[in-house]
């Protein structure tokens, strides 16, 4: 069945007469067929669709970081540079490290090595040398002293000597001119010495100098029997040289307290007697 010219429509419904008061307005006449075109600009739909871009269209492009501070009427160049840090990497931190350990372990060693330096210097300076011409008698406290030499190729039961080489057979005589001379008889130390620095061993072999005070005399000499190998050609140029001791012996004074009266007693051995050729 075609539809009228006009189209279908909806009769309107009838409603009865309100039992209040007001009454409800009319509801008009809605055509069902054929479809009612939607060509209205919104069209039906109450969800708009988002705004699709053409491709061709360039996109915004994001804004340039901010530069630096430009200061009207003032070029770059002019601008003062601020200095960067310069960065201290691991390297150079370890390098600091090391040199202060090395300060610091330097300073540890410097201090107790100087201290014992001053110590040694305290309890053996330098020598004050005393020199006699050959054949004087020395007199240093208490006793006196003396030095004969004589040289030798060489020594009985002993083997030849090489051709640059001589011994010298030193006699060296002690006298005690007092008791206190007798007290003062410790070994002495004998060594060679040639003027210009240089020094040979001497070593003593033999003695007659008794070992009991009651037995040494006043004003007896006693004799120290003394050998020293030196160059043949300084044989004539060298001085004997005797350190005496400064420990003294006292009668019936036991091991123990002669040692702490020597530690009391401020006497050293700086003394060097050296009698030339």
């Amino acid at each position: 069945m075609t539809a009228p010219p006009g189209g279908w429509f909806t009769p309107r419904a009838q409603h009865a007469p309100p039992h209040g008061p007001r009454s409800a307005p009319p509801v008009p006449d809605r055509q069902v067929w054929p479809p009612v075109a939607r060509d209205d600009p919104g069209g039906a739909s109450t969800q708009p669709f988002p705004a699709v871009r053409s491709e061709s269209a360039p996109l915004p492009r994001s804004a340039p970081p901010p530069g630096p501070l430009e200061i009207p009427g003032t070029a770059r160049e002019d601008l003062p540079a601020s200095p960067a840090p310069a960065p201290v990497g691991r390297p150079a931190r370890t390098a600091l490290r090391v040199t202060a350990a090395v300060l610091a372990l330097a300073v540890a060693v410097a201090v107790p090595t100087w201290d014992g330096y001053l110590t040694y210097k305290d309890a053996r300076p330098d020598d004050r040398v005393h020199t006699f011409a050959a054949g004087r008698t020395a007199t240093f406290r208490h006793v006196s002293w003396q030095v004969a030499v004589t040289e030798s190729d060489g020594l009985p039961g002993d083997r030849p000597l090489e051709p640059d080489r001589r011994w010298l057979r030193i006699r060296l005589t002690r006298t005690a001119l007092d008791p206190e001379g007798v007290i003062r008889r410790g070994i002495p130390d004998v060594e060679v010495r040639h003027p210009d620095g240089r020094s040979w061993v001497a070593q003593i072999t033999g003695d007659d100098v008794p070992s009991d005070s009651a037995e040494h005399r006043v004003g007896t000499p006693y004799h120290y029997e003394v050998l020293s190998l030196v160059p043949r050609a300084l044989a004539r140029e060298v001085s004997v040289c005797v350190r005496p001791s400064s420990f003294r012996t006292i009668e019936n004074e036991s091991f123990e307290d002669s040692m702490k009266r020597a530690s009391r007693e401020s006497e050293l051995n700086d003394n060097v007697l050296c009698f030339r050729r």
